[in-house]
């Protein structure tokens, strides 16, 4: 199975494959490398199947700003993203300590995630249809996307709920 940090320098896209469905599938060419799939239209409970695993994200509490990520069937969280109070930026704290910084764009455009504060990993860039499309870049080789290769659907997911919750007025 390819690394995801393989596809440095290819174009990696992030599309829906139908308006009436709230599924997304991140593609290198034909090639399916991740499906991140709402169960319910209004949920912010999504499901991710990437490299024969899936995993799930979901906000811990009501109302809460923060979501964490878990192996599908299992109950503990095994990372957890923690936005700070404008939520422009928040961190995802994966086991082992490591820390991941997600950077939010202006109108919810763009999120990048950087190893520490200075170091950028991945792009996110979308585009404005009917249909959500976003291209992915990834931008340098990292052992934090290979070993786990789900927070690059983690920040496209984050910056659908940021578009989702600044257009609900929370």
């Amino acid at each position: 199975m390819k690394k995801l940090s393989d596809y440095l320098g290819e174009e990696l896209r992030i599309f829906q494959k139908s308006i009436w469905k709230r599924e997304f599938e991140l593609k290198s060419g034909e090639e399916v490398i991740s499906i991140l799939i709402y169960p319910k239209f209004f949920s912010n409970f999504a499901e991710i199947n990437i490299q024969n695993e899936s995993y799930e994200f979901y906000r811990p509490r009501l109302f809460s700003r923060d979501v964490d990520i878990r192996k599908k069937d299992y109950q503990n969280p095994i990372a957890s993203f923690k936005n700070n109070l404008w939520g422009r930026k928040g961190v995802l704290e994966l086991p082992g300590g490591t820390r991941v910084t997600i950077k939010f764009g202006f109108f919810r455009k763009q999120a990048e995630l950087y190893f520490g504060e200075g170091e950028l990993l991945v792009s996110i860039l979308s585009s404005f249809s009917m249909k959500e499309r976003s291209r992915v870049i990834i931008e340098k080789r990292s052992d934090i996307i290979d070993e786990y290769p789900w927070v690059i659907m983690l920040g496209f997911y984050l910056a659908q709920l940021m578009k989702r919750n600044s257009a609900a007025g929370r």
